[in-house]
């Protein structure tokens, strides 16, 4: 099985949730700042990247893990993979998973400020707050990506 998390800018939500779903991070403890920046990929894509699928790693069942960012086109990039899967009549399972609902507002304004506008010192500080925030959501959102495969 293949597990792919999508979401805007494939640089927060999506990074957090592939960093679960590996084991990189601990689902039962919020992670502190300085490690989420240290997640590969965390807040480090920019423009030329959208569209790309990133290897993230293999969870523990041994699943191969990617992100992506998509910018707005999240049920679009949906129906292209699926449709893909089915046309190359690949194999390999591939679970989609859209990793946005778990963004609060102050993911989106720390991304938006670091990513687009350069202000990385505000934009890391109001990301990695977030992120810490919507933690457990991103948890719940794997852990039920997980069970919807097995």
């Amino acid at each position: 099985m293949k597990f792919l998390y999508h979401c805007y800018g494939g640089t927060h939500s999506s990074v957090l949730a592939a960093a679960v779903h590996i084991g990189m991070l601990a689902s039962g403890e919020t992670p502190a700042p300085d490690r989420l920046l240290s997640l590969p990929l965390f807040d480090k894509q920019d423009g030329d990247d959208y569209g790309q699928i990133h290897y993230y790693g293999v969870d523990p069942a041994g699943n191969r893990v990617y992100v992506m960012g998509r910018r707005r086109h999240g049920a679009e990039t949906e129906m292209i993979l699926a449709g893909l899967h089915s046309a190359f009549a690949i194999q390999t399972g591939l679970k989609v998973v859209d990793s946005t609902p778990a963004l609060n507002w102050s993911m989106q304004l720390g991304g938006f400020l670091s990513r687009a506008v350069g202000l990385k010192a505000i934009g890391r500080f109001l990301v990695t707050r977030g992120s810490r925030a919507a933690y457990r959501e991103v948890v719940a959102l794997v852990n039920e990506a997980r069970k919807e495969v097995s």
